[in-house]
């Protein structure tokens, strides 16, 4: 049993040691990769985090655990192409955090599994059996499904996120445009007012703006906002974009039609959320109030009626 604790705790320390190292070395190279595009030192942090997402070199340890799980037979390329969707949507931009992911499902996963093996086949009688089917019963689902649940739970996380900073965004940016900024001083200002208040909005946007300015098309810049976000108000943001650059339509009114749909859109959610209220205020009320309520109307009678039966017993 001391041996399996041990193993247990040289895996939590082996990810502990990953998280940690792959933060100060990310550290590095976004400051890095700052100063070399901008040596004056102005770059927001945002921006900072922008420029970053763009270099996309793993490190050599991620390189080494690649080489590892080739050697294993995984198909390291296909599985980063299917990968890199849904880490984009979940915001992660670093390139090392696929083969990561990558590791820990293939790899790390297998021994946590044997650990949820041994303790669910331990011996043992009362608590100590109950604590070691806990503990294997936590080992088994964290590693059959903790590298899907956590990457998951980040990309709904920072849907959420995008979507309460939307309106506001689009009716900042309609603002900038009607002030009559083009499209990438809009997206720059945009970004400077709503830093602080969504900063899952503003690195998007400051990552859209830089891909602007360095990618030759435009269009192309712009269908990566959508692809990499997969929601639908951004795919209609960058259609509208998209048919003003080509065709040269009125920027200001496309993007008040859009501001005018999503605002009556998110009326409309509101009105549906405080709609189905009553149905989910159903469970609580029949299992939390009604007991309580059926006690104060029925006590007295019940209270009563026993007293008037222990009389006539003579009890």
């Amino acid at each position: 049993m001391n041996l399996l604790f041990a193993g247990l705790i040289g895996i939590i320390v082996f990810c502990g040691y990953l998280l940690v190292d792959t933060y100060m070395t990310e550290k590095k190279r976004r400051h890095a990769l700052a100063a070399r595009l901008s040596p004056d030192g102005s770059n927001r942090p945002a921006e900072e985090e922008s420029l970053f997402a763009l270099d996309r070199e793993p490190s050599g340890r991620a390189n080494a655990m690649a080489g590892l799980l080739r050697a294993m037979g995984v198909n390291i390329e296909e599985a980063l192409r299917q990968l890199e969707p849904r880490f984009a949507r979940a915001g992660i931009a670093h390139a090392d955090a696929p083969i990561y992911y990558l590791f820990f499902q293939r790899i790390v996963a297998i021994g946590l599994v044997m650990l949820a093996l041994v303790f669910l086949l331990s011996g043992g009688e009362g608590m100590h059996r109950v604590f070691s089917l806990f503990v294997g019963g936590l080992l088994l689902v964290g590693g059959l499904f903790g590298p899907y649940l956590w990457l998951e739970n980040k990309i709904e996380h920072r849907k959420q996120a995008l979507t309460r900073a939307f309106p506001d965004t689009l009716d900042l940016l309609l603002i900038c445009v009607e002030s009559g900024l083009a499209l990438d001083a809009a997206l720059n200002r945009v970004c400077a007012e709503l830093g602080r208040a969504y900063p899952e909005m503003t690195e998007e946007l400051n990552r859209a703006r830089l891909e602007l300015a360095l990618i030759n098309d435009r269009t192309r810049a712009l269908l990566n906002l959508g692809e990499r976000t997969g929601m639908v108000q951004f795919r209609s943001l960058v259609a509208a974009l998209i048919q003003s650059e080509k065709f040269g339509t009125s920027l200001t009114d496309t993007m008040r039609v859009l501001s005018e749909d999503f605002r009556l859109a998110r009326l409309t959610d509101a009105e549906t959320k405080a709609a189905r209220l009553p149905v989910l205020l159903t469970i609580p009320l029949i299992f939390l109030l009604m007991p309580a309520f059926l006690l104060i109307v029925l006590g007295p009678a019940i209270v009563r009626f026993v007293n008037d039966g222990a009389a006539v017993t003579g009890g």
